[in-house]
């Protein structure tokens, strides 16, 4: 027998959660289609900015492994500059804990969660979406894509298109007690160690989770560039309890992400910020304003979900295309990106500004006097 439902979210991330939260508060019926089962782990750096926690409606606390006051910024390995701030800037955390503690709220308002169901056909018909799994048939009267990466929805309705991808690596480093406590709430990031990309290293409460990414068309060497990475941190014959790798998409120019009934998000619309690597403030963002037009749609009777595409290009891809910009101009120079940060305090103020959610890429933008300005800086510098 098929079961009905009104939504039905395939992707149990933190924007198919946050969806299904956002959902339930308005009485809407939805079931979350997760292909593992729950918790699972994913490959991420786990950091939640301050600005992404300020979206959610209740406390992450519980779920938090480490609170980042710090960030260490080096170029090829060599003496940092050092930014710090009195407020929080990233709460780091484990993603298996974290996505299963967002489905877990969503539950709570009448979420259904139906997980290790992996979706292998979409049939879209005048009234109804069929959702087919290995086990079971679905249907719904719309759906939502939040299934990541290699989003099944977004291939099995024709909406994938203009995207590009960076990849990531990451190791879980189990380290001495002495060792975790000079990275207490201290991120690290090394530009022009990694090619076309970045380093890093994330706290978490038993262990480093330390990372290397970089445009995949660049990728080639970016094993070995890892574990150069992990020999120079002096941390490589500690236990690695972990390692891993996945794509990150990123949205370009004239990328579509909803139909009549279906809608995308978080990474499986590409809204990956391309300057920092940042998944889940995007992926938040996108649920809370697919929320309300999935409710104009179904309760209000409004034909369509095209107000979502209007209102993410204003909200989230104007943001995109300019670190977009900033991005390219950064990994072609990482070492004047580095010299900006060494030598200008505004900038420092920018990027905390920018984790906190008191200002965006538009606002940084305007006050430099656009790419023109950005560019005159570099080259100062």
């Amino acid at each position: 027998m098929k079961q009905s439902h009104d939504v039905i979210v395939v992707g149990a991330g933190p924007a198919g959660a946050t969806l299904a939260y956002e959902l339930g508060k308005r009485g809407i019926g939805v079931l979350v289609l997760e292909k593992e089962k729950l918790p699972r782990y994913k490959c991420c750096a786990g950091g939640v900015t301050r600005k992404a926690a300020k979206l959610l409606d209740f406390d992450i606390s519980e779920v938090v492994e480490d609170v980042i006051y710090e960030l260490s910024f080096n170029f090829k390995l060599g003496r940092p500059y050092l930014g710090q701030h009195s407020q929080p800037l990233i709460y780091t955390v484990m993603r298996d804990v974290f996505d299963h503690f967002l489905v877990k709220r969503a539950q709570q308002l009448g979420a259904v969660l139906i997980d290790g169901q992996k979706v292998t056909q979409i049939q879209v018909s005048a009234d109804w979406i069929e959702i087919s799994t290995t086990d079971n048939i679905f249907r719904s009267r719309l759906v939502v894509g939040a299934d990541g990466a290699y989003s099944v929805v977004a291939r099995e309705l024709g909406m994938v298109r203009s995207m590009e991808y960076a990849t990531g690596i990451e190791s879980e480093i189990v380290v001495p007690e002495e060792e975790m406590a000079k990275w207490k709430s201290r991120v690290q990031i090394d530009l022009g160690c990694i090619p076309g990309g970045y380093a890093w290293v994330f706290p978490k409460r038993n262990h480093l989770s330390v990372g290397a990414g970089c445009l995949a068309s660049k990728a080639r060497h970016l094993n070995r560039h890892h574990q150069k990475f992990l020999n120079s941190l002096g941390i490589s014959s500690y236990t690695i309890a972990r390692s891993s790798s996945r794509l990150i998409p990123m949205c370009t120019k004239g990328r579509f992400v909803w139909q009549d009934k279906a809608l995308l998000l978080g990474d499986a619309a590409g809204f990956t910020d391309p300057l920092t690597g940042e998944g889940i403030y995007n992926a938040i963002q996108s649920a809370q304003l697919a929320a309300p037009v999935i409710e104009n749609s179904l309760v209000r009777g409004k034909v369509g979900l095209q107000d979502y595409q209007q209102i993410v290009e204003w909200k989230i891809m104007s943001e995109l295309r300019i670190a977009r910009t900033l991005s390219k101009n950064f990994v072609r120079f990482p070492r004047l990106a580095f010299g900006v940060f060494n030598q200008s305090e505004e900038v420092w103020r920018a990027v905390s500004n920018l984790m906190l959610g008191e200002i965006n890429y538009a606002a940084i933008k305007g006050k430099v006097g656009g790419f023109r300005g950005i560019l005159n800086r570099l080259l100062r510098f």
